[in-house]
């Protein structure tokens, strides 16, 4: 039975070719956690068996590996899972791991440095994380097959970042991004950018994220691979290259999350490549089955499922229904949780038994993404499309 949609192939192809397989947020904790250190299998006989057949595979770890009873960032806590889950991730199948999000300081510098300590010591590549920023923003480059592939990983600002002394990740800056990508290309065979960004909840990047992405292919990016949305987003060919927006959760087991739809879901993405071409594209649907394995898609269900991304990358292409898409999200984004957090301000500022309030101020402040957010906000409140 299919459990696959063919996205994109060339009529001739070149002989040097390397698959790719993509998954999107990977956060193996609660669930997913016990059931991986008791060594049962979380992934389904058809997605287990393209993870093994493929030439390398590649998750956005969004969990620090790390001890219990770390101090915590935030004042809620934070992500984590056992750094024996490296070993775990390795007999999987997964050969790189990226670091760049905004959960890797959860647990501050230590949580950085065992998670790198873990990961190396299982034997898992990973890049957009490091014990400083030079070692963070330092693109990884993998020969598969006499095909040099590089990979640099970027995050967005959250509190996350590395400095010259702190442990953290990368930065999402895409305007020197542009200046930097052209000499990248120049040391391997095919650049990928995995970029963690955007609208957390949002089936369409905004027009900042759209823009980004573009630039990098048109910079010389052959490949830009999306998350943090926490669900799917579609897929583009720009000029020479290709970008999947967001792949959405992969393995994700968080309360919060279950309160939003279409975060039990994604696609694997599935590329051939050659010397800065892609040959060929594949996506692998699944559905998050209870909070503990990973299923991929058939019959019904995945014709439902090509339908929903064809449909949702034919926004990325027609200025209306992308705008009006983005409008959309920006008002229920508004309602949703944003009014609230504007009308109740001054009372939440200036509770000094309100921590919490000031962490995630001193982190909306900072974040390019609500900034881009209030933005539009204010822009529809003026309008009077929404209201205060």
């Amino acid at each position: 039975m299919n459990k696959s949609i063919k996205w994109h192939e060339k009529q001739a192809k070149n002989k040097l070719q390397v698959s790719v397989l993509f998954g999107g947020d990977f956060c193996p904790i609660n669930r997913y956690e016990e059931k991986v250190l008791s060594g049962d299998q979380i992934f389904d006989d058809y997605i287990k068996e393209k993870i093994e057949t493929g030439d390398l595979f590649v998750v956005n770890l969004e969990t620090p590996l790390c001890e219990k009873d770390l101090p915590a960032d935030s004042p809620g806590g934070g992500l984590r899972a056992d750094g024996k889950i490296a070993d775990w991730m390795k007999k999987a199948g997964i050969d790189i791991a990226g670091l760049a999000n905004n959960h890797l300081r959860d647990f501050k510098d230590e949580g950085v440095i065992q998670t790198i300590k873990n990961l190396d010591r299982a034997g898992i590549l990973h890049a957009g994380g490091g014990k400083n920023l030079s070692e963070a923003e330092k693109m990884l480059t993998v020969d598969i097959k006499g095909l040099k592939i590089g990979f640099w990983m970027l995050a967005e600002k959250e509190q996350n970042l590395a400095t010259g002394t702190r442990p953290g990740t990368s930065f999402f800056n895409p305007d020197a991004d542009v200046h930097i990508i052209p000499e990248l290309r120049k040391q391997v065979d095919f650049l990928v950018i995995s970029v963690h960004a955007g609208h957390e909840y949002a089936l369409v990047p905004s027009p900042r994220i759209r823009e980004a992405y573009r630039a990098y292919i048109a910079a010389g990016a052959d490949l830009v691979i999306g998350h943090h949305p926490h669900v799917p987003e579609g897929i583009e060919q720009y000029k020479n290259g290709w970008i999947a927006y967001s792949l959405g959760n992969f393995v994700f087991d968080y309360p919060y999350h279950r309160e939003f739809r279409d975060t039990d879901h994604g696609y694997l993405f599935n590329v051939v490549i050659s010397a800065h071409s892609v040959e060929s594209i594949e996506l692998i649907p699944y559905y998050l089955k209870n909070g503990s394995t990973v299923e991929a898609c058939t019959g019904e269900e995945l014709s439902n499922y090509e339908k929903f991304l064809k449909n949702i990358s034919a926004c990325l292409t027609d200025e209306i229904k992308f705008g009006n898409s983005w409008e959309k999200f920006i008002t229920w984004r508004w309602n949703q949780s944003q009014k609230d957090f504007h009308r109740d301000f001054s009372k939440n500022f200036m509770d000094e038994n309100n921590p919490g309030f000031i962490w995630r101020l001193k982190n909306c402040y900072g974040c390019p993404t609500a900034h881009e957010l209030w933005e539009k906000a204010m822009e529809l409140l003026l309008n009077g499309k929404i209201s205060r």
